[in-house]
């Protein structure tokens, strides 16, 4: 388990106000440098015990743990694998239930407005995924996040919901049972934000990314032409995941249309589609794996 000043550190990194240092550059110096202490150093000058931005983040840490939070940085052991590999790897995961490093999950989007056929649709493929002893992750938004979430407990799987506000709110508020039911039955509740971070125009695209970069791949059960499904698409494509995408998708969007004729997304037309799908993307995925571990061997 990691310090409370070791986790106090990254925290500060994160919150330090610097002019053209985005969150990536702040994760990608902790991974070079693997020591918090000299980041911290290196972008303030020599940090004292004292220094107040040090003493709040060690006050939060510990008021957050104190409430049953879970802290974990991207230089734990713990942290997801897959997810530190992309560049939106937050610099701390802030989580509750059962943290799995090396989680095989596919994320199961879509819109929450979701009409019954595509409620049903995240249901069918929810269960066969956990049937297939692989994770579920969504967003414990309303719609296609709901259903995928329930489909996977009713089946006794595993779930993972990502949130974009902090642990100190539940978005849809509806979903606090839900919420609940995620953790007790041994699946996980995470965001990258502060324990009372709100709603905000960036959370959700931030969320997304977070999701793909967790994830084998992603399905998209459902979408508009500007839904924000779209950017979970994007992600998945941009961080090598794979997309895969039902049919009325690949035909009703035109973004749809466009990953499908480029090759960047597969369309499934079933759920048998969609497993066979993802276990192309593990082979793929774990060969490449080992032909990098050969490299660098």
């Amino acid at each position: 388990m990691e310090t409370t000043e070791t986790l106090a550190q990254v925290l500060a990194i994160t919150r330090i106000k610097k002019r053209g240092l985005s969150q990536p550059d702040r994760v990608q110096a902790l991974l070079d440098s693997g020591d918090p202490a000299t980041v911290l150093a290196d972008l303030t000058g020599p940090a004292l015990l004292d220094d107040p931005l040090l003493v709040q983040a060690r006050q939060d840490i510990n008021d957050w743990t104190r409430q049953g939070m879970s802290i974990t940085s991207v230089l734990s052991d713990h942290y997801p694998t897959r997810l530190r590999d992309v560049r939106e790897a937050p610099a701390l995961l802030y989580h509750q239930g059962t943290l799995t490093p090396d989680d095989q999950g596919v994320c199961v989007v879509g819109s929450r407005d979701a009409d019954d056929d595509a409620l049903n649709v995240a249901t069918y493929v929810s269960t066969a995924l956990v049937q297939a002893g692989l994770t579920v992750i969504s967003g414990l938004a309303a719609g296609i996040d709901t259903a995928a979430h329930t489909a996977a407990l009713d089946a006794n799987g595993r779930t993972v919901a990502v949130m974009g506000t902090g642990l100190e709110r539940t978005y849809p508020a509806a979903n606090k049972n839900l919420r609940e039911r995620i953790i007790s039955n041994g699946g996980l509740i995470m965001t990258q934000f502060e324990p009372d971070a709100t709603v905000t125009r960036a959370s959700f695209p931030m969320r997304n990314a977070v999701m793909s970069g967790y994830g084998i791949t992603t399905f998209v059960v459902t979408a508009t032409e500007r839904s924000g499904t779209r950017t979970q698409a994007a992600n998945a494509v941009k961080h090598g995941r794979g997309v895969i995408l039902a049919r009325r998708v690949a035909e009703t969007t035109s973004w749809g249309r466009e990953l499908a004729r480029t090759g960047q997304a597969r369309v499934a037309n079933s759920t048998s589609d969609v497993l066979d799908q993802v276990r192309v993307l593990q082979a793929e995925r774990a060969h490449a794996e080992e032909l990098l571990r050969e490299l660098v061997a």
